[in-house]
């Protein structure tokens, strides 16, 4: 295991679960479901770092279910709460979600 790619794997994935947490905190009183699916996005991302961290199998899967969870969650938030949809914003937070995939995929390769 790479401990530089590791660590900003872990890195990577907390940052973006901080980011849906924040998105749960914003969105629970006016749609709970959506809260919900935010917070459920950012603790997958935490395990998912987590297994990263300790080296546990699994941390591929976790990342990936978070990271797509948090840019669905998002979108549909924003096309169906907001009704607005902002394609950068969009096109920004799946480039992170890539990224955090990435990271993982090369921080496990090998194990």
């Amino acid at each position: 295991m790479n401990t530089a790619v590791a660590v900003a794997a872990v890195v990577f994935a907390f940052g973006y679960a901080v980011v849906n947490a924040f998105g749960a905190w914003a969105v629970v009183r006016r749609r709970s479901a959506f809260g919900a699916a935010f917070f459920i996005a950012a603790v997958l991302l935490t395990v998912g770092g987590v297994a990263v961290g300790y080296g546990l199998p699994g941390a591929v899967p976790l990342v990936t279910a978070g990271a797509l969870m948090a840019s669905l969650t998002s979108w549909r938030n924003a096309r169906l709460v907001l009704r607005r949809v902002v394609p950068w914003r969009h096109a920004l937070r799946a480039a992170a979600g890539t990224v955090a995939i990435a990271l993982t995929v090369l921080a496990t390769a090998g194990r």
